[in-house]
């Protein structure tokens, strides 16, 4: 029921905001009609201002969630530039509320899936449109999850004696364009999709 409600919320919210300034601020495409939004490896549409998403040519349904994303990020982002500075999920605004999630739902599972496996983790970042980056960690992916919030998954593998590691990171700038809540659900989408593409 908590999420009806911030859906309806954000429903509402958006039936009054300025559709162009909107676009700008969030990076996002607007035709008059309807915002276009890159999602990680999917692109969603939001109708305005009879406000309603859609996953682009798909006909299912928008899980409750990401809809909630999409409206919240396109309702907060304020065209802040990004700070290139990578911060961990616990250094966001209020994070302690929800670092426990985050971990149990993002991390932990990336780290169960991936920690032993090198080359599964760069096929399954490379396959839903990650970046490679090569300045830390034995494999590591930057990935746009949306216009405006670039989000690092870096993998460390471990040695005799020494386990696996592995760290979900946000720029900086990222709480300009969401609440935390919703930056946690980042890292658990980004899990669900590396999880069918490895």
């Amino acid at each position: 029921m908590a999420n009806d409600a911030a859906l309806a919320k954000a429903t509402q919210e958006m039936t009054s905001i300025a559709p162009y300034p909107v676009a700008n601020k969030s990076g996002v495409d607007y035709d008059g009609s309807r915002f276009r939004v890159p999602f990680f490896n999917r692109v969603y549409v939001v109708h305005y201002p009879d406000v309603r998403v859609e996953e682009e040519n798909s006909a299912g349904p928008v899980p409750q969630y990401i809809e909630i994303i999409l409206l919240h990020y396109l309702l907060q982002a304020d065209g802040s530039p990004l700070e290139d500075r990578w911060i961990a999920y616990r250094q966001l605004p209020g994070a302690a509320l929800f670092e426990g999630r985050f971990v149990r739902m993002a991390t932990t599972p990336m780290l169960r899936m991936f920690g032993e496996d090198v080359e599964r983790f760069k096929k399954a970042g490379q396959a839903i449109g990650g970046i490679e980056m090569t300045r830390t960690g034995d494999a590591a992916f930057k990935f746009m999850a949306l216009p405006r919030i670039p989000v690092a998954c870096i993998l460390f593998q471990g040695e005799e004696g020494i386990p696996s590691t592995l760290n979900i990171l946000f720029d900086a700038s990222a709480p300009n364009y969401l609440p935390t809540e919703d930056l946690s659900l980042l890292g658990v989408y980004l899990v669900g999709a590396m999880k069918k593409a490895r």
